[in-house]
């Protein structure tokens, strides 16, 4: 069976709901948190392959730099609205949004040659990025995926190597089966299940209309917003 970018996206928004039911509303179990990890690689995948789809790659990244700036409004809002210890500080879009600026760097520089410039301003798209809510994970997930696009054995190696690479240390500290374990809250290992469902990608986008070019930007803000509501309800 193969899945389209529409059915993909679906599925990840799904997974994505059952996280942050997690995070935000008391009380929840935690295998509920470890499905959450392989949203990310999904929406990081699909915002490379905009990137060689797109027409227009500076409008795109205004794009989701404009949602950025939505996304901390509002959750500026909800917070002052409906104070709690829980931190809205969910802000993808600015992970994505730097990811594409670092891709169009990288894209400029191998066309242009001009490296002296290039790769500068190639770090410094990086390194801020590694300030946003993805950090370095999502920094070298945008690489692996811009760069082993047509090299499917490299892009395995390299993802899974990425996925599996603070697994050692838990290992050798024996924090396996503790809180902060492997199946605790450092589950971040489990993006390596993104995988497969990356590899069933037939590169076709599905259902495309205007609700659907924009679904994922709604929606991405007003569930959380909405599931952080109803755990600040139910926290009084």
């Amino acid at each position: 069976m193969r899945l389209n970018a529409f059915q993909l996206k679906i599925f990840a928004m799904i997974l994505m709901v059952i996280d942050h039911v997690f995070t935000y509303i008391p009380g929840m179990p935690m295998w509920m948190h470890h499905p959450g990890r392989i949203v990310a690689p999904i929406f990081f995948y699909f915002v490379v392959e905009g990137f060689f789809y797109t027409r227009n790659r500076t409008k795109y990244a205004t794009r989701v730099f404009m949602w950025a700036a939505v996304m901390f409004a509002g959750s500026t809002l909800i917070q002052y609205l409906f104070p709690s210890k829980m931190v809205l500080n969910n802000n993808i879009f600015l992970s994505l949004g730097l990811g594409i600026v670092l891709l169009c760097v990288i894209d400029y520089t191998k066309n242009t040659k001009k490296y002296l410039v290039g790769i500068p301003c190639a770090i410094l798209a990086a390194a801020l990025g590694m300030f946003t809510e993805a950090g370095f994970i999502g920094v070298v997930m945008t690489l692996i995926f811009y760069f082993f696009r047509e090299k499917k054995a490299w892009l395995i190696i390299t993802y899974v190597l990425l996925s599996l690479l603070e697994v050692p240390s838990l290992v050798m500290d024996g924090e396996i089966f503790t809180e902060m374990g492997l199946f605790g809250f450092n589950n971040q290992w489990m993006m390596v299940f993104a995988l497969p469902f990356i590899l069933l990608y037939n590169g076709e986008r599905g259902l495309n209309n205007a609700f659907t070019k924009y679904m994922f930007y709604i929606f991405y803000p007003v569930h959380l917003w909405i599931i952080y509501i109803v755990g600040y309800v139910m926290s009084k």
